[in-house]
Formats: C-alpha cells, sequence, structure tokens
C-alpha cells in the first residue's frame, strides 16, 4: 500500500511521492483538487503518472527545476508537470520500439479513465505534460 496515500491532500502525497527521487531538484508543487475527492485508486494513479513524469524530466532530460501542478474545473481534473530540461522531438521521440515504456505506460493508466495527455516540448527548452482525466471518477461522498 502507497503510505503516501495517507497524506491529508494531494500536495504532501505528491511530495512524500517524489522525496526519494528529486534530491538536488528544485521542486514546487500546487495541487489544488482536495484528495478526500479521490479515490485511492485514482490517486494512486495520478501519483504513479506524476512519479514517472518527473522521473523522466530527471533522467532524460536532466532537468533541476520541476514544477507540478494540479486542479479542476468544468467536472475535469487536470494536473502538468513542467521542466527546465532539455525538452525533446515529441513527433519522433523514442517508444516502446527503442525500449521506452514510460510514456505508453501512462496512456495506458489513464485509459480506463477516459483521460488524456498533452506532452508540449521544444528541444533545448524543457517539457510541459498535462493529464486530464474526467471528474466522474472521483469520490464524491
Amino acid at each position: 500500500r502507497n503510505q503516501a496515500l495517507e497524506e491529508p491532500t494531494m500536495e504532501l502525497a505528491v511530495r512524500k511521492t517524489l522525496l526519494p527521487h528529486v534530491k538536488g531538484i528544485r521542486l514546487a508543487v500546487r495541487f489544488s483538487f482536495p484528495r478526500e475527492k479521490l479515490s485511492h485508486n485514482t490517486a494512486h494513479i495520478i501519483l504513479r503518472i506524476i512519479r514517472e513524469l518527473v522521473i523522466n524530466a530527471i533522467r532524460h532530460g536532466r532537468a533541476d527545476d520541476i514544477k507540478i501542478a494540479g486542479s479542476s474545473q468544468t467536472g475535469i481534473l487536470s494536473f502538468s508537470v513542467r521542466d527546465n530540461g532539455c525538452g525533446f522531438d515529441v513527433q519522433n521521440c523514442p517508444g516502446v520500439q527503442q525500449g521506452h515504456f514510460g510514456l505508453q505506460g501512462i496512456r495506458e493508466r489513464i485509459r480506463p479513465f477516459n483521460g488524456d495527455i498533452k506532452i508540449e516540448s521544444v528541444t533545448g527548452s524543457g517539457t510541459k505534460a498535462t493529464v486530464t482525466i474526467p471528474l466522474p471518477h472521483a469520490k464524491l461522498t
């Protein structure tokens, strides 16, 4: 069981999840969506996606400044990971055929939620990944 799920806010859960991975990295987290409105399953998936995006930014993008933000509006939960890394060509990035499974794994995690991921990157200018998930998957009780 992921102990970060016991944190009272998503902001604290994100920080706890990333703590082992962000030594020496400037990290800003602003997650305004209430943790209690997410099921444990949904929160766990969000944390795994954020962790994957941050590890990719550090490992492949050599980022040392990462900003994470999450909020909701008009029935959509949206969260993003932005970094100051080296960026990449989104149209020609390595994928499953080259042994890179991170982005494919994220797509597979959000598929059951009818979610989407949008990646914006320019070589030399960092990357921003934004994930959107319709809110019917939030726990409303």
